[in-house]
């Protein structure tokens, strides 16, 4: 009697573990399916201590990990298992077919080319002729590590270094946005904030801002809004002047965009971009053309060419914004296509996607639009700047000379840190940044102020500028190699006149940045 009590007893035990560890396993599905991989991978570990452990942890496990950045090795690791575990039979389980697919794209990441192509192609026979979608996705995971191994034979030659501890943390940093004379950065991490409960912010993420000052990067701070948001938000876009800032805000079941702008050193409550740029849909990342007369953005609303797409809306005389127009096949694919930067020359394009001859997930392109306003095939930036992995939000200066970028690398502090790439001194570029700051004698910021830049050469007007009125300063992008002249203009006052050099390789300030003009004082009349 005492046999089967005990026998009882332990059936009920083993029982309720299994019963516990079936709504483990049901809540580390339930936040992969809401992309909640971190918090998957923290549920789904202590059944690694378990005897026997579920085959499903380790294939769980394997597909948060590819989704977590810098998470790849141990990707690779568990799904090796999963593989293990779920042998291919005659007619396979989704779960057999899931963790070779996914130990495909693990292979990728780690460099292993050639073995994810051969799984690939072991994997691709065993898939019904009904399952469209996997078979393409398959068909494009191996075109991944196909497009790899070219681009790795022809790498672009550059140096890359951190930003520093200033801005870089043990946490994910990314989406850099720089204004134009390089003196103060914005970009996005889920760092802890300060004074706020663990569970209240640890997966959210935010913006933060960092300044240039005495050659080096201030230390970053959380970017103060107005209002009791608490969810994502994410940098996209900052004005020439650094005064005003676009992000990215998850509203739910959509993401939109916002605008805020910086007066008298506070940044005001933030306004959604209006109609037709906000949709119904997903806006998730967007860049002004220079003089702010067009915006360049993605969206997911129908009617694109698959996934997100990029559009361009250009501003209207009545001020409205018209009807976005889709940027076209020459850039937007069938796949995904994200984060558009307009360079300040206003004909070339840099986006990320995940099309074209990517070599995995997104990559970086570039395209130039001709005279008669058509864009040239997109061009991928090349390897080491883009990797196996997803590679977005490339910001090059005006002269080309370097970039801020985003990127998972071996010595970073986390899991994603952001860095500074220079090219060769050789690689010469063409545009320059000129910056000034204009006051009336009361040493207050002109805002009424007019400022036309010509070429001296040809007396080719450069454009019209205006100072921010909040501190004077003007900025505008030229082609260096040029002689010009400043002339400054505001009711009241006496008109100004200068004239300088920008040299091929500018010599920037001290910083090699931005060339800064004197500053410009106006006398009364």
């Amino acid at each position: 009697m005492r046999f089967f009590t005990l026998l009882a007893i332990l059936i009920v035990f083993f029982a309720d573990g299994l019963m516990a560890e079936r709504r483990v396993i049901r809540q580390a599905q339930t936040q992969i399916a809401n992309e909640r991989y971190i918090q998957a991978i923290e549920t789904l570990q202590p059944l690694l201590r378990r005897t026997p452990v579920a085959d499903e942890v380790y294939l769980l496990l394997g597909t948060s990990y590819l989704s977590v950045p810098g998470g790849s090795e141990s990707a690779l690791m568990y799904l090796e298992k999963a593989v293990e575990l779920y042998p291919i039979e005659r007619r396979p389980s989704q779960s057999a077919l899931e963790a070779r697919f996914y130990l495909g794209q693990a292979l990728h990441l780690n460099y292993r080319f050639e073995d994810a192509i051969k799984l690939f192609d072991e994997l691709k026979p065993l898939i019904p002729s009904s399952r469209r979608q996997l078979i393409a996705a398959i068909e494009r995971e191996r075109l991944y590590s196909v497009n790899a191994i070219e681009l790795i034979k022809h790498p672009v030659n550059y140096e890359i270094q951190t930003l520093g501890q200033g801005i870089n943390s043990l946490y994910d940093e990314h989406s850099p946005v720089v204004s134009l004379d390089e003196s103060s950065i914005f970009f996005t991490s889920n760092r802890p904030i300060a004074g706020m409960s663990n569970d209240a912010n640890r997966y959210f993420e935010n913006i933060y801002v960092s300044y240039w000052r005495e050659g080096a990067w201030t230390a970053a701070q959380l970017l103060e809004l107005p209002g009791g948001y608490l969810g994502n938000r994410a940098t996209v876009s900052v004005s020439s002047d650094g005064q005003t800032l676009l992000f990215y805000q998850s509203d739910g079941a959509v993401g939109n965009l916002y605008m805020t702008r910086l007066r008298f050193g506070v940044w005001t409550e933030p306004e959604i971009l209006p109609p037709p740029i906000t949709s119904p849909f997903n806006e998730t990342h967007a860049s002004f053309s220079i003089d702010g007369n067009s915006i360049w953005f993605t969206s997911d609303r129908p009617g694109g060419y698959g996934g997100k797409d990029i559009y361009v809306s250009h501003l209207l005389p009545d001020g409205n914004w018209g009807e976005p127009i889709n940027a076209g096949p020459a850039i937007n694919t069938s796949l995904d296509e994200e984060s558009p930067f307009l360079h300040p020359n206003g004909t070339t394009l840099y986006f990320s996607s995940e099309g074209h001859n990517s070599m995995g997930g997104y990559d970086i392109f570039r395209s130039e639009m001709s005279d008669d306003g058509v864009w040239s095939t997109a061009q991928n930036i090349g390897y080491p700047i883009n990797t196996p992995d997803d590679d977005l939000f490339y910001m090059p200066t005006p002269d080309g000379q370097r970039v801020y970028y985003a990127s998972s690398r071996p010595g970073g502090m986390g899991f994603t840190d952001l860095y500074l790439i220079s090219f060769p001194v050789e690689d010469e570029r063409s545009l320059a940044v000129m910056a000034s700051h204009i006051y009336g004698i009361d040493e207050k910021p002109l805002a009424d102020a007019v400022v036309r830049v010509y070429n001296v050469e040809n007396n080719e007007s450069m454009g019209v500028f205006r100072p921010n009125p909040l501190n004077g300063k003007v900025v505008a992008v030229l082609p260096s190699a040029r002689n010009y002249r400043i002339e400054v203009e505001a009711e009241g006052y006496r008109s100004y006149e200068y004239e300088f050099t920008i040299p091929l390789r500018d010599v920037y300030g001290t910083r090699q940045r931005a060339f800064y003009l004197p500053t410009i004082v106006l006398v009364k009349e």
